[in-house]
């Protein structure tokens, strides 16, 4: 027997915060849709196999970015350089007096 998910149930399995996001994402995964509001005030119902199926076909790409890195430049850490080397690079930018 097939296992019929209400929207709740799909929401659970499919791990989102809400009933509007899950019936978003039903939609954009073309998920079938068993309408039993016309038998007995039920409602929509999706089949599980369904569910699992449509899961199955997404595919995750990782994003290609066209964005060349930029080359960093090294830095050196002021206490590994010797006291006369900080002395230069500390007073280099100072006027002299």
């Amino acid at each position: 027997m097939q296992c019929l998910l209400t929207k709740e149930d799909a929401r659970l399995f499919l791990g989102l915060k809400t009933i509007d996001a899950t019936e978003k994402m039903l939609q954009r995964l073309r998920v079938p849709r068993m309408d039993f509001s016309i038998i007995g005030g039920k409602g929509i119902r999706y089949r599980r196999s369904d569910l699992e199926e449509a899961l199955s076909r997404i595919e995750v790409r990782p994003k290609s970015s066209n964005r060349v890195p930029k080359k960093r430049r090294q830095r050196t850490d002021l206490f590994d350089l010797s006291v006369k080397e900080q002395l230069a690079i500390l007073s280099a930018d100072r006027p002299q007096q």
